[in-house]
């Protein structure tokens, strides 16, 4: 396959259709058609089944485009370094943040990244793992500031400790369990688990290390806000990062459970692909970041 191949696979899978593709790369209809058939002969199989609607991937179709994504994007993050390279304020970076680092990181990192590069487009996004981790894989994303996954996930992955944060358990301030003592005391509370459900979540961790059997979450929030709305209008219980806690806890009627047992602090982490070499930008927005926790670890101190 040739790169002309990749492009042409990409744009009409965005497109949905032979003739939309066409026209989003500035091409005839014949010209893409030709060149789509010379990529399937090529591969030996049909990259896409046509339908009343337009077009779709078949099954092998699916494989084949998504490592065209990668090499299409690592084809532009070449152009970006070498235009960089040459003193270009110039690209596009992406990045994937939990609500701790979008909060305490990322604003003073990017004030700093401005001074360098004002003009090299960021694109922030939330995520939590493991959702967040197929794109920076699939290399769409840059980097993903977070807690840190499992060594599991981690295959491909390389993994900067930022900074820790210990973990609170929160309850609304009417709520039957705000004066807990212990741990024990808040198994049949309604938890709320702040992530996907296919994760364990940091409550069932603390149970389980304390000898107990965690109880079920019938709830689950990927949104620390969503989370927090549900602890404060009812008896719900949740697990939230005591530096995230410091700087809302103020807009919430929630109040921290006095539990006697502790939770391991969460690790948070900048992580990046491994084999992958990051563009200049990209290298001074992680220095960057670096200095901001440096900054909000000396704050922490005084």
């Amino acid at each position: 396959m040739k790169l002309q191949h990749v492009e042409t696979l990409i744009a009409i899978e965005r497109s949905g259709s032979i003739r939309s593709a066409a026209e989003l790369l500035g091409k005839s209809q014949p010209a893409l058609t030709k060149t789509l058939r010379q990529a399937e002969e090529a591969l030996g199989f049909s990259v896409f089944q046509r339908t009343s609607r337009g077009v779709t991937p078949t099954e092998l179709g699916e494989t084949v485009l998504a490592r065209a994504k990668v090499i299409h994007t690592e084809l532009q993050r070449l152009n970006e370094e070498v235009r960089q390279l040459q003193g270009e304020d110039f690209g596009t970076l992406h990045v994937c943040l939990s609500p701790l680092a979008a909060v305490q990181i990322i604003p003073a990192a990017l004030r700093m990244f401005r001074q360098r590069y004002p003009k090299v487009h960021v694109q922030l996004s939330s995520g939590l793992f493991p959702a967040a981790l197929t794109p920076l894989h699939q290399g769409t994303t840059d980097m993903v500031i977070g807690p840190e996954p499992p060594a599991s996930l981690m295959n491909g992955l390389r993994a900067q400790p930022l900074l820790k944060t210990t973990i609170s358990v929160l309850a609304g301030k009417t709520s039957k369990y705000r004066h807990a003592k212990h741990l024990g005391d808040l198994a049949d509370a309604p938890w709320i688990m702040i992530g996907p459900r296919e994760r364990p979540g940091t409550y069932a961790k603390l149970f389980s290390e304390n000898g107990l059997t965690p109880p079920v979450a019938l709830t689950t929030s990927e949104s620390y806000m969503g989370a927090l709305a549900n602890v404060e209008s009812g008896d719900a219980i949740c697990t939230f990062p005591s530096r995230l806690l410091e700087k809302v806890e103020a807009a919430w009627d929630i109040v921290r459970v006095p539990i006697a047992e502790t939770v391991d602090p969460l690790q948070i982490s900048l992580i990046t692909r491994a084999q992958h070499p990051l563009t200049p930008a990209a290298r001074e927005l992680v220095n960057c970041i670096e200095r901001s926790v440096v900054s909000a670890t000396r704050d922490d101190a005084r």
